[in-house]
């Protein structure tokens, strides 16, 4: 089932839907000329706040002087390189910002790894010279026009490009997606300014959209915005914040004192040494972060790309046959029954955890790892997560394998890659057509009906699912593989 054409207010899809919404077709261009898109425009991170702010005027305002009022990630060393994203890819720039300054802040380390890589694995695009377009040999998205890095993202796409392929030998370890900020009509979790605070005090650096072009200004010596709207068309990274920071030092006064410090993509010649200050007033329609770890020596995944889901039968029924999400709360969707899927491996080692996505916070989830195809439980763990997005479990022991079947419960919702469609994507001027490609086959994934394991391939599973008389499931054969992650030791 395609994941567009439900509702994007259904309250258990946010984790897709309204990612899509405020994220994922969205394409940003820096505001200056001449941008080469290099991935690294700083050599070593700023270490100190205050190296930033040479032009600002101190006698107007001096940052980070009461640290009880006032917190900044580069001052406890975390700081991460200012990149130069040049036309697109922003979402993928600030989600390496957020991996780094999280590695950081665990590790000690500041890791690389290359946004444009990333972008490479989501994208395939036309031979720049000959416009011949590549073929379909890779599940990914296949625009018929442009540079990979001019098109939009989503964290779920960075996922799906890190969770089971090391990129310098790290993987995708957990994706929150955590919330908004004075905008609860997105449909996500609305989060407190507390809450905010403390998230980055507790992962490091962390992302946010916004709409990057709107109510900028250099103020006093600083850069800020005040922008008075809930549209977006860009991804950035919150390093920090002061409550102190003025309401009259943006070209829009705000209504109170206190600004985000973030982090931009645009290069160290814009803004603030490549910062600058976000009002408190402003609406973040979504707040994201990705960490990774090395603690895995390879990974395997048959659906990576989280582009569709199945619904429990008892959350179809309340939705009716129309699908409306607004019948079904978040709390509906984690008391409801489990979707169960399962997908089988023939692979030797030792798995070390199990990747998927969860759809709500606080849903239930089970994973139960089998011997062989359908065998013996070998091990189980149950729980669920603070956040929704995707996450891994790691196992108590690791344990030996050769060919075994992963199951996971999730209530209400499991998420799966979907099948190939054509798609459109877009870039900051115009949507251009794509194909997506999703490959599945016989004999390896799975949908429990009842007490029945139905193959996703089975020409038959959407009837058997119940979605044969949803009209907005018409035309969708396969629900694809589950979004399942196995990680070895």
């Amino acid at each position: 089932m395609n994941i567009r054409k439900i509702s994007k207010n259904f309250a258990c899809a946010v984790v897709l839907a309204a990612i899509i919404t405020s994220i994922s077709l969205t394409g940003c261009k820096k505001a200056q000329t001449g941008s080469t898109g290099t991935p690294e425009t700083t050599i070593a991170p700023i270490s100190k706040a205050e190296e930033l702010f040479s032009a600002g005027d101190k006698e107007y305002f001096v940052p980070f002087q009461d640290p009880n009022h006032s917190y900044c990630t580069l001052n406890d060393g975390l700081g991460t390189p200012v990149r130069d994203q040049g036309m697109g890819g922003c979402y993928a720039y600030a989600a390496v910002s957020s991996m780094q300054s999280n590695y950081l802040k665990r590790h000690g380390e500041l890791i690389e790894i290359n946004p444009i890589d990333l972008i490479n694995r989501i994208y395939s695009t036309p031979d720049a010279k000959t416009g011949e377009k590549p073929e379909y040999t890779e599940e990914k998205f296949y625009p018929e026009v442009g540079p990979a890095t001019d098109f939009g993202g989503d964290i779920t796409r960075v996922t799906a490009a890190l969770c089971a392929d090391p990129l310098n030998g790290y993987l995708v370890e957990e994706s929150n997606i955590f919330g908004s900020f004075n905008a609860p009509d997105k449909g996500f979790s609305s989060l407190t300014e507390d809450e905010v605070k403390a998230m980055i005090r507790e992962y490091g650096a962390i992302d946010m959209t916004v709409n990057y072009r709107k109510g900028c200004k250099t103020m006093h010596g600083y850069h800020t915005q005040n922008y008075q709207n809930t549209d977006t068309d860009h991804v950035a990274t919150i390093v920090g914040w002061d409550d102190d920071f003025p309401a009259d030092g943006f070209v829009t006064p705000a209504s109170r004192n206190g600004a985000w410090l973030v982090q931009n993509s645009f290069g160290e010649f814009w803004g603030n040494k490549g910062y600058y200050w976000v009002s408190y007033d402003m609406a973040i329609p979504s707040l994201c972060n990705c960490s990774v770890t090395k603690e895995y020596s390879s990974a395997i995944s048959y659906g990576r790309f989280p582009e569709g889901f199945v619904l429990s039968s008892d959350v179809l029924e309340k939705m009716g046959k129309e699908m409306d999400s607004s019948k079904v709360s978040v709390e509906d969707l984690i008391s409801s029954n489990d979707v169960v899927a399962a997908s089988v491996y023939e692979k030797k080692g030792k798995i070390g955890a199990i990747g998927f996505w969860s759809s709500a916070a606080n849903q239930p989830y089970t994973i139960e790892i089998l011997d062989g195809e359908f065998g013996d439980v070998l091990a189980t763990k149950s729980g669920s997560f603070k956040h929704l997005g995707y996450h891994t479990v790691v196992l108590d022991e690791p344990l030996s394998v050769k060919k075994f079947t992963v199951v996971i419960k999730t209530a209400g919702q499991g998420v799966f890659e979907g099948e190939s469609k054509e798609a459109r994507v877009a870039t900051i001027y115009a949507k251009h057509a794509a194909h997506y490609e999703a490959k599945t086959e016989p004999g390896r994934s799975f949908i429990q009906v009842g007490t029945e394991w139905v193959d996703v391939t089975d020409p038959s599973i959407m009837f058997k699912l119940g979605l044969s008389d949803y009209p907005l499931a018409a035309g969708s054969k396969t629900p694809g593989d589950p979004c399942i992650t196995v990680l070895f030791k």
